[in-house]
Order: structure tokens, then C-alpha cells, then sequence
């Protein structure tokens, strides 16, 4: 499955892909105060309520408009 992130400059929308099924989809405030563990917290919790072991993750891709929420999401 992969973990797809597209940083927007108002919203992060978050989607894991299965396939060529997409299996979930989540939208979250862009914040870019934030740190790398407040964003791990968000995306365990995200990823948790949508019923996805992070185990079953083989990839992520990240489009960004926000080049400084780069390596914070990497």
C-alpha cells in the first residue's frame, strides 16, 4: 500500500493507495510550525482511525508547495 501526501499551502490531503484502489482519504490543516512528531502523532492517529497498520505501508510519495514542510513530513 502506498501513503500518499499532498502539502497544500491551506491543507495536507493524505491517501493510501491499494492497488489501484484508493483505500482512504484524510485532510488536515497545513501547519508549518509543526514538528516532525506532532505530524508522526497526526498521521498514526490518521492512519489508525482509518482502519491501516502502518506495517502494511510499502512506500510513501510527497507533492509539496510548502518546501519547508518537506523534511519535517520526510
Amino acid at each position: 500500500m502506498l501513503l500518499a501526501i499532498d502539502v497544500g499551502n491551506s491543507n495536507i490531503v493524505l491517501g493510501c493507495i491499494e492497488g489501484e484502489r484508493i483505500r482512504c482519504t484524510a485532510r488536515v490543516a497545513t501547519e508549518r510550525t509543526r514538528t516532525e512528531d506532532e505530524y508522526a502523532m497526526t498521521l498514526s492517529q490518521i492512519l489508525a482511525l482509518r482502519g491501516v497498520e502502518p506495517g502494511r505501508l510499502d512506500g510513501a510519495i510527497i507533492s509539496s508547495v510548502v518546501p519547508e514542510l518537506k523534511p519535517v513530513l520526510a
